[in-house]
């Protein structure tokens, strides 16, 4: 965290040989079991890790796509479009298609309509 300035770590990587994205992953799971120690848990969380890595991700882009909103006037983004390096237009154009095919959350629905 101190030197990437994040603690999203991808669950392929390994740090000083040991697979670190893994032991991320497995402590996720027990936090969504519940088994994983508060005390544990505490010191994750102070360091900023992200227990629902795909809520995380979608909230990121959501927020891109309001950034975009506000400075263009519209939600109409191409589908090649990149908003600070995100390929915003196609996670917009998957959103749409979840909507149409009525996969989408309804939570995230409901943003998306706001």
């Amino acid at each position: 965290q101190q030197r990437e300035g994040t603690c999203k770590v991808r669950r392929d990587h390994k740090e000083d040989g040991s697979n670190l994205g893994k032991w991320l992953s497995a402590q996720r799971i027990s936090k969504k079991k519940e088994t994983l120690d508060h005390k544990y848990q505490k010191q994750l969380e102070e360091l900023g890790v992200v227990w629902n890595v795909l809520e995380n991700q979608w909230e990121e882009m959501f927020a891109l796509l309001v950034q975009f909103q506000q400075r263009e006037g519209t939600c109409k983004v191409r589908r090649d479009h990149k908003e600070d390096g995100s390929n915003l237009g196609k996670w917009l154009s998957a959103q749409r298609i979840s909507k149409k095919k009525e996969t989408l959350d309804h939570k995230y629905q409901k943003q998306l309509e706001e």
